[in-house]
Parts: C-alpha cells; structure tokens; sequence
C-alpha cells in the first residue's frame, strides 16, 4: 500500500504531468473571457503582479506557467495555472491554480468563485492574511492548500459544502475555535491536515463520517478533553499525528485497529497515563514517536519485528 508520506511527491509528480498534457493541449485552444477576466481580479487580491493578463493564460505564455526546469530547481516554489482545452469549440477552463512560496502579501481572493471549472488550488508559504472569504462556500475544490500563511479567524462551517474535498491543509496559520461539526460532511476526504494554528475545544464525533482519511494531523493546538477514541472510523489511516495538541491520555486501546499506520506521532499528552498501546498489527511502521505520554510498563518485543522502521 502506497503511504501517506509518498503523497505530496505523487501530487507534485501528477501535477507536472497535467502541466504537459494540458498544456500540450493549451496552445490551439482559447480561455473563456469571463475567466480570463477573473484570472485579473484574483491577482490583484493575492497580490500578484507579474502575469500578463494582456494575453490568453492557457497558451503556455512564460508568466502564467513556471518552466518545468525551474521547478524541478526550485522545488518549494511554483507558479502554475493549469488549463484543461479538451472542450467543445477548442474552449479552455482553468482547473488549477498552483502559487508556492510567491512572496504574496494580499488575500484570499473572492473572485475565485468566478472559476467555475476550479479543481485544485495551492498558495502555500506566501504571506497571505485575513480569513476565508464566504463567497467560497459555493467552489467545488478536490484540493485546496493555503498552509504557511498569516490567516486568521475561525475555520468557517461552509467549508463542509465542499465536499468534493480529498485534501485540506490548513496549517501553519493562526486559525482559531472549534473545527467545524460541518467537516463531517466532507466524506470524500483522505487528507486533513490542521497543525500548528490555535484551534480549541473537543474534535465533533461527526469527523467519524471521514472513513476514507488516510492522513490526520492536529498538532500543535489547544483541544481540551481525552485524546478522542474515533480509531474504529479511521481504520484507513496511514499517517496521524497528535503532538502537543491540549488533549489528556490515555492513549486509547483502540489505536491498534491501524494497522496501515505508516508513520504515528503522538506526544505530550497532560492527564492519566497508559500502558504502552498495542501496535503489533502496524507491520509497515516507519516512524514512531510516543513521546511525553505518561507510558508506564515494558516496551513490547514485537517493536524488533517492525523491520521497516526508521525512526524510534
């Protein structure tokens, strides 16, 4: 089974892709204005100064579209928009948006609604402030990333009409409350990632509907109460994190039901202890941290039997 930690290679490996095949595609086709005009607004609010919006995106003009060579170079920045001209009439529709490490200093823009074909869309480590804007409860994304930024706000609750959603990533900002009950909606989901903002109170039992999710991590919050007992639903996990999250032990003993754990990182837990939880169905484990969890009793044998783990 392919694990969690291969994911970010694999979507970057599958974006360059698309980048040729729909760029290949992207120079006898032509973007709808109404796009092109969008594309113009969305700039201005993210801050970005250096498309030219004097001619047609989709034909692999050098400022829409960062070289594959310099991103293979430069492999935490991208400049990418992504057209797809496979339909009627040679019309092209923006699916992609990729602005990595841009040195933005605007907002999240409100135009992106005007996008109506919009799959994807990643503005990680840039210098992006303010909260979510609602215009974008009515986007249907599959991906969305706005990780490394200065946001702030609560985490809005129509973000669980996007439920089209595989990938949320959301860390590394300063986003506060509760995670939304809302999220429960999002069923299609595999990746949820929240780290280092300054969410509080309990996770909702409604995240139990996320049956698909093979990478959780919450670290580095303010959540109150036991670590929650929700393993029985996530049975698909391959990557969780829990390191300094707020939440009291014990470690539930349903944890041993992930037995497509590939990497667990739990650490810091405040309250009652436990013993060391069972992990002996983790045959596939590679990195284990249980750190500053109250753990009392013998590490098990069955740790020497974990022939692939790299970090103890």
């Amino acid at each position: 089974m392919m694990t969690a930690r291969l994911l970010p290679y694999i979507i970057r490996f599958i974006v360059l892709l698309l980048v040729k095949c729909m760029a290949a595609q992207a120079g006898s086709g032509h973007t709808l204005r109404d796009e092109v005009k969008a594309l113009g607004e969305i700039a201005s609010q993210l801050g970005k100064k250096d498309w030219n919006v004097n001619v047609d995106p989709c034909i692999n003009e050098p400022s829409w579209l960062t070289p594959l060579s310099k991103l293979d170079s430069r492999p935490l920045y991208n400049n990418s928009l992504i057209c797809n001209c496979s339909y009627p009439d040679s019309v092209c529709h923006v699916v992609g948006l990729f602005f990595e490490a841009q040195d933005l200093a605007g907002v999240l823009p409100r135009a992106l609604v005007k996008l109506p074909y919009l799959k994807s869309l990643n503005l990680d480590r840039n210098y992006l402030s303010g909260n979510i804007p609602s215009e974008w409860a009515f986007i249907q994304l599959e991906s969305l990333s706005i990780s490394v930024n200065n946001l702030s706000g609560p985490i809005p609750s129509f973000l669980g009409k996007m439920t089209t959603l595989k990938h949320l990533s959301l860390q590394n900002n300063m986003f506060s409350g509760m995670v939304p009950h809302e999220f429960g909606n999002l069923v299609n989901l595999e990746n949820l990632i929240l780290n280092a903002n300054n969410l509080t109170g309990k996770l909702p039992v409604t995240l139990t509907n996320l049956i698909k999710l093979t990478d959780l991590r919450i670290s580095s919050n303010n959540f109150i109460g036991r670590m929650p007992d929700f393993f029985q639903s996530w049975n698909q996990l391959q990557r969780l994190e829990l390191q300094a999250t707020g939440f009291e032990g014990p470690i539930p003993s349903s944890i041993s039901i992930l037995s497509n754990l590939t990497e667990l990182r739990i650490s810091d837990l405040v309250g009652e202890g436990s013993k060391f939880p069972n992990l002996s169905s983790m045959k596939g484990m590679k990195r284990l941290m249980l750190k500053g969890c109250n753990i009392s009793g013998p590490i098990p044998t069955y740790i020497s039997d974990m022939t692939q783990l790299l970090t103890l």
